[in-house]
């Protein structure tokens, strides 16, 4: 996402991480906004990056109380937007990280899009790769006979980037 973010114009491309060395690999595969949640908060780190101003736009694949830290870092009239919940189906929320700055929160089930939107997202994505702009990150590559030890290093390595199977 955050590849994609910048290649599409975005002033701040911030992405996160739970841990230290994430943190570090993502810095050194060209991602300079990266918040370290073991060091400081997602608002915390959103404020840093964007001198107090917040996120426009959040984007959260992963749920839980992730998305409800995200909510307190939007910015005046931003939005968040879910599409996964890999932390959990259910969180708490402060209303008033969305009544104070007017924020918006919604979600996105790529199941239920019409098949145009689908193409034409996937249309553009190709171009970007095809071009460069954006890299696939993969942690690790498995063939397809091996689909549980991928799913078992997937859960317990916590790798980053993405598993890959191959046929």
């Amino acid at each position: 996402m955050t590849q994609l973010a910048r290649a599409l114009g975005a002033k701040h491309a911030i992405s996160s991480t739970t841990n230290h060395a994430k943190a570090e690999q993502a810095k050194a595969l060209g991602f300079n906004e990266v918040i370290d949640t073991s060091l400081e908060t997602l608002g915390d780190g959103v404020r840093r990056i964007t001198d107090g101003y917040g996120a426009d736009i959040v984007i959260d694949g992963i749920g839980g109380e992730v998305l409800s830290e995200a909510l307190g870092a939007l910015a005046l009239g931003g939005s968040l937007t879910t599409l996964g919940y890999s932390a959990s189906r259910k969180t708490t929320i402060d209303v008033t990280d969305l009544i104070v700055p007017q924020a918006s929160i919604r979600s996105l089930n790529m199941f239920r899009q019409p098949q145009a939107t689908v193409t034409d997202a996937w249309n553009a994505i190709v171009s970007l790769l095809q071009s460069g702009a954006i890299k696939p990150i993969v942690a690790k590559t498995f063939p397809l006979a091996e689909a549980a030890e991928a799913l078992r290093y997937l859960v317990e390595g916590h790798p980053f980037g993405r598993v890959v199977l191959t046929i």
